[in-house]
């Protein structure tokens, strides 16, 4: 009797997103708890990119305005990546998980000479992450329409 040959099992769908998330992870520890001489040129430059692309949108802000949006647009990419990594039952861990690394970072801006910890940027962030888990929620509930539609049609 000879044993079956086993069968490559296909590759985990989980790698790309854990990848994806290790990404914007590192993209925000990067811009968070880097010295500021490290982190301002890469500030100024994407103030700079706002200036040119969103120039209506940015000029009437005031820069508190600025900075919270700055904030939170920093978050959706994580909170999009980690909602995509839980499953659909935990997707709103998401944002609460962002809201935990955000405060863990206001504390290491503490000691961190030139930075300065603000609570305010707690709030921006797990509301930058909360925004990208909803729209990973839409994404994921588009795509599963979809296919249960290409389901339906095939069977027919």
């Amino acid at each position: 009797m000879t044993s079956p040959i086993p069968t490559p099992s296909p590759p985990s769908s989980v790698a790309p997103r854990v990848f994806v998330t290790m990404l914007a992870l590192a993209g925000v520890l990067a811009l968070t708890v880097a010295p500021r001489r490290i982190v301002a040129p890469a500030r100024g430059a994407f103030m700079h990119l706002a200036h040119v692309w969103a120039g209506p949108v940015v000029e009437p802000m005031t820069f508190l305005q600025i900075e919270g949006t700055l904030n939170a647009l920093l978050f959706v990419p994580l909170g999009a990546a980690l909602a995509l990594l839980l499953s659909r039952r935990w997707w709103i861990l998401a944002p609460l998980i962002a809201f935990a690394l955000s405060f863990g970072v206001e504390t290491i801006q503490a000691r961190i000479p030139g930075r300065v910890p603000d609570l305010g940027d707690v709030l921006w962030n797990t509301a930058g992450a909360l925004a990208g888990a909803i729209v990973a929620g839409l994404v994921r509930l588009l795509r599963d329409g979809l296919t249960r539609a290409r389901r339906v049609r095939r069977s027919r």
